[in-house]
């Protein structure tokens, strides 16, 4: 009887070295393809995070805007509302030479200074607290929103600038000369009808830059949004 010796089956070194070089650019094509991803992904949120931001400061914006000027003065008598002007919401203040009594003593963009202007706002409305001045201030880089208690004798820029804080971080409308608010007014009143009273919408523009650069290309990312807000109370 013979006995049969069988081939014992294998790689050999050759094939194990192609399969190990195989193995290493398959492994490394994915490692690769997920390190790509992962930086995208990083990059995308820094994004969206500073798109959530700009989007509810704008939103709140044109909420404030919205209620500027309530309550007007033909929501009291007269006597009323001549003798407790802090009762009355003008639709927005200005600095220098806020007055309450008609008529209004400065044109936005000329003799009323930087407020209204294009980098600085204040609101007059009612909260539930009794009529307030809400203002926003870029400053820095750094969208400012302050709130506080009108004072009818008291200048709006200098009694808000204590209540101001850091609101929007990384706005960078200043360094590129793009006004945060610009102004349309109402087309019936006489002049001026560019005096803040005769405000009517109040356009916004935000340019955001990303917190973090890019991690693929180690740049800072912008995003721009604009909104509108009209307001819907009367003048006075």
């Amino acid at each position: 009887m013979k006995k049969r010796n069988g081939s014992v089956g294998g790689f050999s070194l050759v094939e194990l070295l192609v399969g190990t070089v195989l193995f290493t650019i398959i492994t490394g094509a994915v490692f690769s393809l997920l390190v790509s991803a992962q930086l995208r992904y990083r990059g995308e949120s820094n994004v969206t995070q500073a798109f959530q931001q700009a989007n509810v400061a704008i939103d709140q914006i044109v909420r404030d805007v919205h209620s500027a000027g309530y309550p007007p003065a033909n929501s009291f008598a007269a006597g009323v509302a001549l003798n407790n002007p802090n009762l009355v919401a003008l639709p927005f203040s200005w600095s220098t030479g806020y007055t309450n009594t008609p008529p209004t003593p400065c044109t936005v963009g000329g003799s009323c200074g930087a407020v209204p202007g294009e980098y600085d706002l204040i609101v007059e409305t009612d909260l539930g607290n009794g009529v307030q001045w809400i203002r926003y201030s870029l400053q820095n880089g750094t969208l400012m929103r302050g709130v506080t208690r009108k004072v009818p004798v008291a200048d709006p820029v200098t009694s808000t600038d204590g209540a101001l804080v850091p609101y929007l971080d990384n706005v960078i409308n200043q360094a590129q000369s793009v006004p945060v608010f610009s102004y349309s007014f109402d087309k019936t009143p006489p002049p001026p009808l560019a005096a803040p009273k005769y405000i009517r919408e109040v356009n916004i523009t935000l340019i955001v830059q990303s917190a973090q650069p890019d991690p693929q290309t180690q740049q800072f990312r912008t995003i721009t949004l604009t909104g509108q807000a009209t307001r819907f109370n009367p003048n006075q």
